[in-house]
């Protein structure tokens, strides 16, 4: 019995798909078949597909909700691992509280790592507990979010991780589960120790303060997703913003308008606004997003990510860093 075979075995033959498209998992509906193909339900799911695939030496990917991501053509020579695993809980209460109910002053949330990112905030909005409430319509997992520390507006220092108390990691090398503290992420922006280590996020615990105003939560939550809607591009396939921005200190060098840290204003200003690859365009209404129009490739993407890198480098001296992950052979 070759590996794969063992594989669909472990996890159950009718729960392993073979050749899945991975087009239809990412928000930039690209990219090539999985050769094996499997839904975690819960974390015990999460634990036992990556366990196996590192027992039979195959590669494995963990998909949390597609966000993020760009497919290769080529699909993914291994086990693709979509995590499903979610659920959110309150586990602790810290505070007085007295006859009429108040008093606490913060709260610890608790959730599965496949839970959607917009999902928990809608929990904690609820709740009256704010810190979360910018993640409001916000692709992607909690586990996604926590590797790439996920954020909406940097200036304002909105961080995942600022609010992140301990998480469980697997490590399939030795198929140990520990939890740790949130220094051990060494979060920056867009930056965790996991994606150097290849540890996997189980569950996460999150502190979060109650709100003085709890009906004004869903208010500012809401006004950040109208200001999101009006300015990036909704409707369409893509994966988020392509690049990370530019640094501050390239932001002084090059006298950007209010020292703006954008990378979509740096590829307008370049000029290429609306250009197409294929099926591929950088987006007109927000320079930073690349858009599936309906039949583009990975290739087609890959080329308009060579072209901006190109220019910036030439024109303005930038070293533009992608914000995307890739998946499978892109040679």
């Amino acid at each position: 019995m070759d590996a794969y075979e063992q594989i669909k075995n472990t996890l159950g033959p009718l729960r392993v798909l073979e050749n899945e498209p991975l087009s239809k998992h990412t928000y930039f509906k690209i990219g090539g078949p999985a050769r094996l193909f499997f839904e975690a339900k819960n974390v015990e799911d999460l634990k036992l597909a990556i366990a196996t695939a590192f027992e039979q030496k195959v590669s494995y990917v963990v998909l949390g909700g597609g966000a993020n991501v760009l497919v290769s053509d080529k699909g993914f020579d291994g086990l693709v691992i979509k995590n499903r695993a979610a659920e959110i809980k309150l586990v602790g209460v810290k505070g007085t509280i007295d006859k009429n109910g108040r008093g606490i002053k913060n709260a610890l949330v608790w959730s599965a790592s496949g839970t959607p990112m917009n999902q928990l905030a809608r929990f904690t909005i609820d709740q009256g507990l704010e810190g979360l409430e910018f993640l409001l319509s916000v692709p992607g997992t909690v586990g996604g979010g926590i590797k790439i520390n996920a954020h909406y507006e940097v200036e304002k220092g909105e961080f995942l991780g600022d609010r992140l108390v301990s998480a469980a990691l697997f490590n399939p090398q030795d198929s140990e589960v520990r939890t740790v503290q949130k220094e051990y992420f060494e979060f920056s922006y867009d930056q965790s120790k996991i994606q150097q280590t290849g540890e996997i996020v189980l569950e996460a615990i999150f502190r979060l303060d109650t709100s003085k105003d709890p009906a004004g939560l869903w208010q500012r939550a809401m006004d950040n997703v109208k200001r999101r809607n009006e300015e990036q591009p909704i409707g369409v396939a893509c994966s988020g913003c392509t690049f990370r921005n530019i640094s501050r200190e390239d932001a002084i060098r090059l006298a950007t308008p209010n020292l703006t840290t954008s990378t979509g204003y740096i590829i307008e200003k370049l000029g290429l606004k609306g250009t197409t690859m294929g099926g591929a365009q950088i987006s007109t209404h927000h320079a930073n997003f690349i858009l599936n129009t309906g039949d583009a490739t990975a290739a087609d993407v890959i080329k308009l990510i060579r072209i901006v890198k190109q220019k910036a480098k030439e024109v303005y001296d930038l070293d533009l860093k992608e914000e995307i992950f890739y998946v499978g052979n892109f040679d």
